[in-house]
């Protein structure tokens, strides 16, 4: 992914490794392990878009009026930046990244300017996690391990 992304690497997320430890996985069942996690990923990170909202619960700054006079003029009725069009939002994938890891982000160049700008009334972070999201990922594992088990 060109854009912009973040990588979860089961190892480096210590409850999530200590569930996973207690399992003995085949190659088979970490890869479909991961590619279940990357759609709670995806979820997450899209849901970031309609709360308006970054990994630390905090609420995206509002745009300034100048730019909200420059969208008037020209995108009348426009929607709010990054949900004009929908397009950041539907862009955000997972992708497998070895045995150990799956990446979620999106390969649209912007992407990496409205996570990371240096001005704050500009930056909008949609890639991370929240304690919520990993406790939301443990109970997918949990999840996962119950149907694998049965």
């Amino acid at each position: 992914m060109a854009g912009t992304s973040v990588e979860l690497k089961l190892q480096e997320v210590t409850r999530l490794q200590q569930k996973l430890n207690s399992f003995v996985l085949s190659g088979g069942d970490k890869t479909r392990l991961l590619k279940s996690l990357g759609i709670v990923i995806e979820e997450q990170t899209k849901e970031r878009f309609d709360t308006k909202r970054d990994p630390s619960n905090n609420q995206w700054q509002e745009i300034t009026d100048a730019y909200r006079k420059y969208l008037s003029k020209h995108f009348p009725g426009a929607r709010p930046p990054l949900v004009r069009e929908g397009y950041l939002r539907n862009s955000i994938e997972n992708q497998l990244r070895g045995s150990e890891a799956i990446i979620v982000g999106t390969a649209m160049e912007y992407a990496d300017y409205i996570q990371n700008a240096k001005n704050e009334k500009r930056r909008r972070e949609f890639l991370g996690f929240s304690t919520d999201n990993i406790i939301e990922l443990e109970d997918a594992v949990d999840e996962f391990m119950k149907e694998t088990v049965s």
